[in-house]
């Protein structure tokens, strides 16, 4: 289910075993904390269990929690935080066994903020209801970034905040991150400007590498090795600007290639509807023979770093001014 369809589920019924597996970190801790709030256990000392990838745990220990009823609350929580390292075939088995007849009165949730490969290979088990937390409707996403901004108490104007959410990639979790940091900075009667935005927030490096490709659509050699140094000041490695400079306009060419609608490409393509729509704004600066060769050029490029073929960083300015002429 998507996490804005969680509170609807939880009014109605509260599953055996979820898995809350990776996505906006934000979402995901919201979600743990509406399962937690569902259940309303009184004796949490009890009926609550969390066992971490740190510790010595196992899959059997884990189970026999689950199968202990719970005193004096209809219902005890057991959380499988992380659980990372955990890969062995017969840990996935003793897990299974017992999903096929789970304790009704434990729930059992599965949570990671990253994206754990144990927690994938549960999915298709029976009695598991799946949480997805990678995006929000725009419907939703504003009501979040509302609701965020509130509970700060914190003032903004409005297009100040329209530009956080475009420097934040439409991040829930980043502009969560921002927001917070802005209440260090700042006293509480202050009003934040696009001047602040533009000040204080670190760009997402997707919205970074709409400024590079637009700088060289225009080919403006200053402005885009002044974004590249930027990017490498703020601490992203030369491979990944690369990487992503070859996703951007792998991107770039299927949208101008496509006649589907905005949803539609925001599913085939995995990124946010705020994000289709710059994207089919962008892709009227080139024509689609350049997309092609700056995208098959950009894979070339990474696969030489990756390969050590090439130094990252003299990869990176090797496809900028390939680019560029």
């Amino acid at each position: 289910m998507k996490f804005e369809e969680l509170t609807k589920n939880l009014e109605n019924n509260i599953d055996p075993c979820y898995i809350i597996n990776g996505g906006e970190s934000f979402l995901t801790t919201q979600a743990l904390s509406r399962i937690e709030k569902t259940l309303n256990i009184s004796f949490a000392d009890i009926n609550k269990n969390v066992f971490y990838d740190s510790t010595t745990k196992t899959a059997k220990d884990i189970v026999e929690a689950c199968e202990e009823l719970p005193f004096c609350d209809n219902k005890r929580l057991i959380v499988v935080h992380d659980y990372i390292n955990k890969k062995n075939e017969q840990e996935k088995k003793i897990f299974a066994s017992y999903l096929k007849k789970p304790n009704p009165t434990t729930c059992l949730v599965f949570f990671s903020t990253n994206k754990s490969d144990f927690f994938s290979t549960l999915e298709k088990e029976k009695n598991v209801s799946i949480i997805e937390c990678e995006k929000l409707s725009v419907e939703g996403f504003n009501k979040y970034v509302n609701f965020i901004v509130k509970s700060a108490s914190i003032n903004i104007d409005d297009n100040a905040l329209s530009l956080l959410k475009e420097y934040c990639n439409y991040s829930i979790t980043k502009i969560d991150t921002e927001i917070n940091k802005f209440k260090t900075i700042f006293l509480e009667d202050h009003r934040i400007s696009v001047a602040d935005i533009e000040n204080y927030v670190t760009k997402d490096i997707e919205y970074a590498i709409f400024d590079l490709t637009n700088a060289l659509s225009k080919k403006d050699k200053q402005t885009a090795f002044l974004l590249v140094d930027n990017m490498l000041k703020n601490k992203e490695q030369p491979v990944s600007i690369i990487s992503s400079i070859a996703n951007h306009f792998r991107r770039l060419f299927f949208v101008a290639r496509s006649d589907f609608s905005f949803l539609e490409i925001s599913q085939f393509l995995n990124i946010k509807e705020f994000a289709v729509k710059k994207y089919k704004e962008q892709v009227k600066n080139f024509n689609i023979v350049l997309l092609k060769k700056y995208f098959d050029l950009s894979v070339q490029m990474e696969y030489k770093c990756k390969s050590g073929e090439m130094d990252g960083k003299n990869g990176l300015v090797y496809l900028i001014a390939a680019i560029l002429e």
